[in-house]
């Protein structure tokens, strides 16, 4: 089996609530432990698959399933889940389906909010293993979500879907330097209308967007021992191509091209050294390099017509308007990004603190890159007019370099746990969504929406500690601080979490099970919330951004059975009328702000585990 070099997955550790490293989309991770109403893709703790369905690479021998329904009254969330696997002399099957739909929920002061959606999950497997851990597993999964209602935005979605193929495998090797063998495969085609007629009343032009998307993804690896190294050598695969037109007017013609046919494709060669300077440390070194391959095939998309304008400039002109761009859309990049982190046990084993260093190295992506989005060049002066939608992608923007130092640890004894991180990041050609004011490589100034680079700093701090006492009752807390600031242009970065705490007080034994959360956000001061002076990012673009505020969940556990439980709780016990200061609406428009989470919401979920 592979030397394992790391406790760390043994350990508690830091919740984390931002990512410097992510992308656009994912420095703000998905969290499970959020309202599902408040149009976070995450969900409450009765929500049965929060962050979709991933299958575990084998399932255990025998016939395995799960049956379970739930229902949150606050969007009259209804949903279930059944699953099964059975796996015998080497082999296995198995399948997933799952329904869910909402619909309009009431926010704290009882005010209806507009929302809603079908959603199903189906998809089944197969595979081959043996008993050293070397097994070949392929999946196949289909998700679609109908009947999109987004609240405060200016469209809906009659469907969003996509369709995953991945296969997983892993060789153990015995009697050589090469311990394992691993390899991951996925290929997923997303498909997505978006209009504003089909749902609600039309205001203005009937409007029509049509998304496609198509990725593929893969890793090969190896585990290789040699002396006192331990070796990980990889080469990565990331493909992502992306093309949309919106269609205008009652005859619903083209006019925009909004993803001109374009693409990013990454491949990376990596490869990590782990050494063992002593019985309870650890030394980890690893580097990897990235060819980047970008580029698009309709930059010269024409024959697009914007009703009260005339022809709708092709991409190609976009980018030149913008930022002068006399290219062809292609770039080519090669990208080094490498670590060094140091890991020491102590307390015999019970802890561990960590220290590492980083450059990552990230390359904008699809959106970043060739957004091609096109509203008449009117109402400059409304606040705000036509003009202020336009979104322009940049095909000069440089990778962003992130160098980030980090230290933290974990410890758990007795009923303690603990674990704390903090960190500081300085990106070199950070990649900010701004608005053109005529800045430095910008040549026009009329606050529409652009990409550029820009210096920035970020820094963390996220913190848990927790007691379990000898009679079942346990209590925790956890703390999360950022920072972020453009320091280019002297201003606060956008979307930064507020100071966010909360403490879960809980009492459980074998049968029964009891807890309250309060969860405490603070209101965040440094904004990038008017998009006159900046992005607009931050609250409704118009300088009005959501407030602090604490809310209240209870919940109770009911196993009458090791493999039957019950939960039932309260979300925002006492009403609260909050919404949340990080975006999550699922539309591209840069002026769509959070509508306000739900008010109070009785949830309960079952499930039957065989």
């Amino acid at each position: 089996m592979p030397v394992a070099f790391s406790q760390e997955a043994k350990l508690p550790a830091a919740p984390v609530i931002y990512d410097p490293l992510g992308g656009p989309d994912l420095r703000n991770p998905h969290r499970t432990d959020l309202a599902q109403c408040s149009l976070w893709y995450g969900g409450p703790a009765g929500t049965l698959v929060p962050a979709g369905v991933t299958p575990p690479p084998v399932p255990p021998d025998g016939l395995h399933g799960m049956l379970a329904a739930g229902y949150a009254g606050a969007c009259g969330r209804a949903e279930s889940l059944a699953t099964v696997s059975a796996a015998a002399n080497g082999a296995f099957i198995r399948a997933t389906g799952y329904m869910e739909k909402a619909g309009d929920y009431k926010d704290g002061s009882g005010n209806t909010v507009r929302y809603g959606y079908d959603r199903a999950l189906y998809g089944g497997g197969f595979g081959f293993s043996k008993p050293d851990g070397s097994y070949l597993s392929f999946d196949a999964m289909r998700a679609e979500k109908n009947d999109v209602l987004y609240a405060t935005a200016p469209l809906d979605s009659r469907f969003f879907n996509a369709t995953n193929f991945s296969t997983r495998g892993q060789a153990v090797l015995e009697g050589g330097p090469v311990r394992a063998l691993r390899g991951n495969l996925a290929y997923v085609d997303y498909d997505r209308e978006n209009d504003n007629f089909s749902y609600r009343a039309l205001v203005g032009q009937p409007t029509l967007a049509q998304f496609d998307r198509r990725t593929l993804k893969g890793a090969v690896e190896a585990d290789i021992a040699g002396g006192p190294l331990f070796w990980t050598v990889g080469v990565d695969l990331d493909h992502d191509w992306r093309d949309a037109t919106r269609y205008q007017r009652p005859t619903l013609a083209a006019q925009s091209r909004v993803v001109p046919d374009a693409h990013v494709t990454q491949v990376g060669v990596r490869a990590d050294a782990k050494w063992r300077p002593t019985v309870d440390s650890r030394l980890i070194a690893g580097a990897r390099l990235d060819f980047v391959d970008a580029g698009l095939d309709a930059i010269d998309a024409a024959g697009l017509v914007t009703p009260g304008f005339g022809a709708t400039p092709t991409p190609r002109a976009l980018y030149a308007q913008y930022y002068g761009y006399a290219g062809d859309g292609s770039a080519r990049e090669t990208n080094v990004s490498a670590q060094l982190r140091f890991e020491k046990d102590f307390d015999a084993g019970a802890g561990q603190w960590f220290a590492a260093i980083r450059r990552h190295v990230r390359t904008a992506d699809v959106r970043e890159r060739y957004f091609a989005s096109f509203t008449p060049p009117s109402g400059d002066l409304l606040e705000p007019g036509p003009v202020h939608r336009t979104w322009i992608g940049n095909p000069l923007l440089k990778p962003e370099q992130h160098h980030l130092a980090e230290i933290g640890s974990g410890w758990s004894r007795g009923g303690w746990q603990a674990a704390t991180r903090l960190y500081a990041d300085r990106v070199t050609d950070f990649i900010l969504h701004d608005r053109a004011r005529g800045q430095s490589g910008i040549l026009v100034a009329n606050n529409a929406n652009i990409f550029r680079n820009v210096d920035a700093f970020i820094a963390g701090f996220d913190a848990m500690l927790g007691y379990r006492f000898g009679n079942g009752v346990y209590i925790n807390g956890t703390l999360n601080a950022t920072y972020g600031q453009n320091l280019t242009d002297d201003l606060p970065i956008a979307q930064i979490p507020p100071l966010e705490g909360s403490i879960r007080l809980g009492w459980s034994n074998a049968q029964w099970g009891a807890e309250a959360r309060v969860r405490m956000v603070a209101t965040q001061t440094r904004t990038d919330s008017y998009f006159r002076t900046g992005s607009g990012d931050d609250g409704n673009g118009l300088v009005v951004v959501p407030g602090g505020f604490t809310t209240v969940d209870v919940a109770l556990r009911w196993e009458p059975r090791p493999n039957v439980t019950f939960v039932a709780g309260v979300e925002n016990v006492f009403d609260t009328l909050y919404t949340e200061y990080i975006d999550r609406n699922d539309i591209d428009d840069p002026f769509v702000a959070n509508p306000p989470a739900a008010g109070r919401s009785f949830f309960v979920r079952g499930n039957l585990r065989f």
